[in-house]
């Protein structure tokens, strides 16, 4: 019966984590999407008074030349291009109504409710941040339409589509045509650097890569990857995780940079907690497939720059705390 009672609270404890951690993300989203709207209202007011500036110019210009009874006139007719309109107004005001009751069912009381009612409440609450969402970019095309990591390289490097360059997916002999095989292997593996960029992966597996375009199209894929892979590892822009070398760790982004970003990840949301490294890997699609010694690293170079405090677990585990500047 205790036993069973313990398994009971373990399952308790499991259930408000993943609640929590859902909740947490949740509370991110409705974030960025202020910062969004922030942003539109910011780029809406810049226009304004460059519209402002501008016929203000223009009347100054013609108030030399025209009497004083025309340039009011002018002033009224540049009076509704500059203000809100009623529709607008009701629109922000509707927006912000959406935000407000969003900041409400992400209040401390949800996070006590049970797990079946949180997940009612969370479907919701993601259906309404969609909504929100588009309606403040919906004018102005904030959010560009998504691409494939395979369309993003097109942009790049046209070539992988182009017949006369069929040959690019043929390996060189590296004995006989030494130069080509160099040339060769230098330009895939910058497409191999900015798939993993785009395709936003730290780690590359091999295999995966055998049915992803542009790879699948190599006469002798898995020798053709492994030699390109070869060549990041060369250039310090990759690593082996792996003897058998089925696993590449990509540097497309410096553990120098990615600490600034965790760091600015946690002040943002006014993490001042403990933060353990599977929050950090939950936190972004940037990070959730970051190794743990590489997260560890991060950790380690925050806390040698002061702006974090390296906690040691019971466990064995890291943490750590930021540090306000």
């Amino acid at each position: 019966m205790e036993k069973r009672k313990d398994e009971v609270q373990e399952i308790s404890k499991e259930l408000k984590q993943k609640t929590d951690r859902e909740l947490q993300k949740l509370r991110e989203e409705l974030y960025r999407l202020r910062k969004l709207k922030a942003q539109k209202e910011k780029e809406r007011k810049i226009k304004e008074e460059e519209q402002k500036q501008a016929l203000e110019e223009e009347i100054e210009v013609k108030t030399e030349v025209q009497s004083e009874k025309e340039a009011e006139i002018l002033v009224k007719q540049a009076t509704p291009a500059v203000t809100e309109t009623p529709k607008e107004a009701a629109g922000s005001e509707q927006i912000e109504d959406s935000f407000q009751e969003l900041d409400s069912l992400l209040s401390e009381e949800l996070a006590k409710e049970d797990h079946k009612t949180y997940e009612k409440r969370a479907s919701y609450i993601e259906s309404q941040l969609q909504k929100l969402e588009q309606e403040i970019v919906g004018e102005t095309g904030l959010i560009e339409e998504e691409l494939s990591p395979y369309e993003k390289l097109l942009k790049e490097y046209p070539w992988l589509e182009q017949p006369r360059y069929e040959y690019m997916f043929q390996i060189p002999n590296k004995t006989k045509n030494p130069n080509d095989f160099e040339s060769w292997c230098n330009e895939w593996s910058k497409v191999l650097f900015d798939y993993a960029k785009y395709a936003i992966l730290h780690i590359l597996y091999l295999r995966q890569l055998y049915t992803q375009k542009p790879f699948s199209n190599f006469e002798n894929r898995k020798k053709a990857i492994q030699e390109i892979s070869n060549k990041l590892v060369k250039q310090d822009l990759a690593r082996w995780l792996s003897k058998k070398k089925e696993k590449l760790r990509v540097y497309w982004k410096t553990l120098d940079l990615l600490a600034e970003e965790i760091y600015e990840w946690a002040y943002e949301i006014g993490k001042l907690e403990p933060i353990l490294v599977y929050e950090v890997r939950e936190a972004r699609k940037e990070f959730n497939n970051l190794p743990k010694e590489d997260i560890e690293k991060i950790i380690e170079l925050l806390s040698e720059n002061k702006r974090a405090e390296l906690i040691k677990l019971d466990d064995g585990k890291i943490a750590f705390k930021i540090i306000l500047e």
